[in-house]
């Protein structure tokens, strides 16, 4: 009996925590085949790293090797008590959380590494790793998640991050000036099996004009426009992003920072750089 008021003293906390807090902060990170590259046990420099950034919530793409033990034994282990996988094979997504998971659905089929839909406090989150070789693939995973978005009842506070695999049209001046067309067409005529530009070989933009159609703020892109009102300058250091944080409207007031973090951590142990956002509560 004891064990067990202690245990609900420590959830209450953790709730009460959550409803006190100013900021919830988010942050999304394809981790590279497990964080293969901390080859440390129990992943102690990933630890160590996640630590100093002090997420609320983690959205992870590519938990390979990782079973719902395992993730939850490393999530614990940068204090976080609840966790969720997609799967336990390939390449699966996965939330971690200090606070409490709840309405957990794992979505499957049809998709190729599968997205989490789960809510958080008040918010809804969507994790999801979209299709890396197919642009068509992508289009009908994304019109799935959102079709699947679109059956909640609640549909405010919603945060749908992970790697989107494609390029938004916010971007398309950046991506025209650069050489993404250019590496698209030699990535394909190397590797045929590659379909990622769309018909005509152009840049495919449709994924991303799914999610604007459906009413979602581009996080990352909003928080740079401020930032290049205020000082001139763009934050986005890359010229075709593929991982992103959407939100739906009613949050867009509420992003206090939302950009990619680049630091000697990031550098080496991805081939991605993950995103922070940080909202007001």
């Amino acid at each position: 009996m004891k064990r067990n008021i202690t245990l609900l003293a420590i959830l209450l906390l953790a709730c009460f925590s959550a409803a006190a807090q100013d900021t919830l902060r988010v942050l999304s990170y394809n981790i590279l085949e497990g964080m293969v590259k901390d080859t440390t046990r129990g992943k102690k420099v990933f630890v160590e790293w996640v630590k100093d950034h002090r997420p609320d919530v983690v959205a992870l793409q590519e938990c390979n090797g990782f079973t719902q033990k395992s993730l939850e034994e490393l999530a614990l282990s940068y204090g976080h008590p609840y966790a969720v996988i997609v799967k336990e094979n390939g390449y699966p997504t996965g939330l971690t959380s200090r606070f409490p998971i709840a309405g957990i659905q794992k979505i499957n089929d049809n998709m190729t590494h599968g997205f989490i839909m789960a809510k958080v406090g008040k918010y809804n989150i969507v994790v999801l790793h979209l299709n890396p070789h197919k642009h068509k693939k992508r289009r009908a995973e994304i019109a799935q998640v959102i079709a699947n978005m679109d059956l909640q009842t609640d549909k405010k506070n919603r945060i749908v991050m992970g790697d989107f695999n494609s390029v938004s049209p916010l971007d398309r001046e950046r991506i025209e000036k650069s050489d993404y067309l250019a590496r698209q067409k030699a990535a394909a005529a190397q590797r045929p099996v590659l379909d990622n530009l769309a018909e005509g070989g152009v840049v495919d933009y449709a994924v991303q004009q799914q999610m604007l159609d459906a009413g979602f703020t581009d996080a990352g892109k909003t928080f740079d426009e401020r930032q290049q009102a205020q000082s001139g300058k763009s934050i986005i250091a890359t010229n075709a992003r593929i991982d992103y944080v959407y939100l739906s409207g009613d949050l867009k007031k509420k992003i206090i920072r939302c950009a990619f973090i680049y630091d000697p951590f990031t550098a080496v142990h991805s081939d991605h750089r993950p995103i922070l956002l940080e909202l007001k509560q």
